[in-house]
């Protein structure tokens, strides 16, 4: 019986601290430039990616899109054994959402809270993002990853 008390206060006290993920980013800005990327319509460009991460796996590709969509992709310098994390602007700003979404979201009954810090560039013409800087972590914990991308070498075809 003391066991199974032992048991059921365990549970009790796990699921009651549930905590909200530690999320810093300007949602407002990025949706303002999402909008403002999507009413310009652009289907058919190309533009350079380069994705730095804290623990490896750089790499920089040159990415062609056609109607909206990746027509195809070349690495520069080292390849990369996958395909590029964004595949158009559209994308990375849906992906980039999607993830907002999901830490807004979040909740955890660990002491370890999630930490995430997005910061971002844009053009001011065309509206894509010029660099979107990651960072995650999480408080009362040692971890830290992160990602730093840019986008260059933007052009309409």
């Amino acid at each position: 019986m003391k066991y199974l008390l032992s048991v059921l206060f365990l549970i009790l006290c796990s699921c009651g601290f549930e905590e909200d993920v530690d999320l810093r980013v300007d949602k407002k800005k990025f949706i303002s430039e999402w909008n403002a990327w999507k009413s310009q319509d652009i289907k058919n460009y190309s533009f350079t990616l380069k994705e730095e991460w804290l623990v490896g796996d750089d790499y920089e590709v040159a990415i062609i899109v056609k109607n909206g969509i990746m027509d195809s992709f070349e690495y520069i310098g080292k390849a990369s054994n996958f395909e590029p994390g964004y595949t158009s602007i559209s994308d990375m700003y849906q992906k980039i959402y999607d993830e907002i979404k999901y830490y807004e979201n979040y909740k955890t009954n660990s002491e370890c809270i999630p930490s995430v810090r997005y910061e971002m560039e844009y053009h001011q013409e065309f509206h894509y993002i010029t660099n979107f800087e990651a960072r995650y972590g999480a408080r009362s914990c040692i971890g830290m990853n992160g990602v730093e991308i840019t986008v260059s070498d933007f052009s309409e075809n």
